[in-house]
């Protein structure tokens, strides 16, 4: 096959920007009408990254002065939110890069879709429909660097489409390449497998130097995170790549688990059945047999299946979108001559919509309907315990729930759930004993602990002090819990945490409630 992009790519291009541009910015109207018009992102997490920017900014690497830690999954984007470290402007960052990725993404797709060569009416229907469908929009609503990763993986895709069509190596391509891995570690798969698309197709002294700029940076940034004594991996990485009691199984049954764990979730079938459809095409479509449109498709669906063994699906649905985009993007180029084609071959290019309209299917009911809730409670609960923690209680304080109460805040915060401490994961997941967290908290000082009893309640201290409950009315979004628990760590620092909850709870907003645990005043 040789493709074309005679076609102007500008309206389809216009068309899908305008469609993910839209639905980013009714979702955060109807999230500002929630919280009663005050800001916020519907993750906790994006404040670890931005409290790894400021103790960046301070020459330090973790989250708590002093102390090493890699609470971040990605290797970039704390640094893209250096600017303005501590500050309101800062807090502002992952919105604007977040933007910046949907505004990336969403030409990419509208690009890739008149590279295909569809005609103007089912073609500008696809770019309006992808970005809002396949999830772009409500990924840049997170506030995470999974947008950024979705533009990036595009970027590869587009351009080996280029590639494919004139053997050119384009910029964009390798731009995506490098920035897909440092953005997640998940987009490793999709770049080397771009390297070997090059290597297949003449270019073995481009795949050298394309794979070392790959490659490289990641070994580099583990080499970093070793010198500080840490392991290679973030914790954060390590943290998703396990559960309970797992420490003994194999690499081989862990990756297994993985693939039979995301393929019984609706997303993790769709990447299936996108990977395979794409392997179909290159059956299918006399234009595929041979060449590089046939190393591509191979390399879409390889990184498709990659994902499914060794990446993760879901939370806000954020870990599958540049795989998922990926997929459906590269399948709906492969399959375009389909249309024209035999009878089987229309089959299977009818057959590549219905993903597409099955994550839409899937996808909008649900972020219709909870997406806007997020940040709301996001606000009700950890940016009233961050404001306990710093402007009451000023004292070091653990937590299950990291980001919101560290950034920002001069006093030490101890991690129970482990993205900051490697000691709490290991204890949590492999050596769970009965009231584990109390020597981590007395060897650290804390006085405060703030959880959900829900996933730590086997953690408490022998000797904590429930002190009360701050609880979240009509509980909505996703959350570990509507409810959390506040801890004396000892007997003797109750009077000291009194006073400052009775200053406290006079200001908290009205969905948000506190009540003092009996017979503790």
């Amino acid at each position: 096959m040789t493709p074309t992009a005679g076609q102007n790519a500008r309206p389809f291009a216009i068309a899908a920007l305008v469609a993910a541009l839209g639905f980013f910015a009714w979702l955060q109207y109807a999230a500002l009408g929630r919280t009663g018009g005050v800001f916020e992102y519907p993750l906790d997490d994006v404040y670890i990254h931005l409290a790894m920017a400021e103790q960046m900014a301070r020459g330090g690497y973790g989250v708590n002065a002093g102390e090493y830690a890699s609470a971040a999954s990605s290797a970039l984007y704390p640094v893209l939110l250096l600017p303005f470290a501590g500050t309101e402007a800062q807090r502002l960052l992952p919105l604007v890069w977040n933007i910046a990725g949907l505004v990336m993404a969403a030409v990419l797709w509208g690009r890739i879709i008149a590279f295909a060569g569809y005609g103007r009416t089912l073609g500008l229907a696809l770019a309006i429909a992808g970005p809002v469908a396949l999830n772009m929009s409500a990924v840049a609503f997170t506030g995470m660097e999974h947008a950024l990763h979705t533009a990036a993986s595009l970027a590869i895709l587009y351009g080996l489409l280029r590639f494919a069509q004139d053997g050119t190596l384009r910029w964009v391509l390798v731009a995506g390449m490098v920035a897909a891995p440092l953005l997640r570690f998940e987009g490793l798969a999709l770049a080397l497998l771009a390297v070997g698309v090059l290597a297949l197709n003449g270019r073995r002294g481009a795949a050298v130097w394309t794979g070392a700029m790959v490659v490289l940076p990641i070994v580099a940034f583990c080499a970093f995170l070793v010198s500080l004594g840490l392991d290679p991996l973030p914790n954060s990485v390590q943290a998703k790549l396990v559960s309970a009691g797992e420490e003994e199984i194999t690499l081989l049954q862990r990756i297994l688990g993985t693939f039979q764990i995301n393929i019984g979730k609706t997303p993790g079938l769709l990447v299936l059945c996108l990977a395979v459809l794409s392997l179909l095409a290159t059956a299918v479509v006399p234009q595929l047999r041979q060449g590089p449109m046939r190393h591509l498709a191979l390399a879409v669906a390889g990184a498709a299946i990659a994902h499914l063994f060794l990446g993760q699906i879901g939370w806000m649905h954020r870990y599958e979108n540049y795989i998922l985009s990926v997929a459906a993007g590269g399948l709906l180029v492969l399959v375009a001559p389909a249309f024209r084609g035999t009878a089987p071959a229309r089959t299977l290019a009818v057959l590549a919509l219905l993903p597409i309209a099955g994550a839409g299917a899937f996808y909008l009911p649900k972020i219709i309907r909870d997406f806007p809730a997020n940040p709301r409670a996001i606000h009700l609960q950890q940016a009233q315990m961050a404001r306990f923690a710093q402007d009451y209680a000023h004292v070091p304080v653990a937590v299950n729930d990291l980001g919101r109460v560290v950034w920002g805040n001069p006093d030490y915060v101890l991690d129970l759930w482990g993205l900051a401490s490697t000691e709490a994961r290991m204890t949590r997941l492999f050596h769970p004993v009965k009231g584990w967290a109390g020597p981590m908290a007395k060897a650290k000082g804390v006085p405060l602990a703030m959880i959900y009893d829900e996933w730590l309640g086997d953690a408490v201290g022998t000797d904590w002090v429930r002190v009360g409950t701050l609880t979240m009315i009509n509980p909505q979004g996703f959350l570990g819990s509507d409810k959390v628990a506040f801890y004396a760590t000892a007997p003797e620092h109750v009077a000291g945490l009194i006073p400052a909850l009775d200053a406290f709870v006079p200001t908290l907003p009205g969905d948000a409630r506190f009540d003092f645990a009996e017979g503790i005043r």
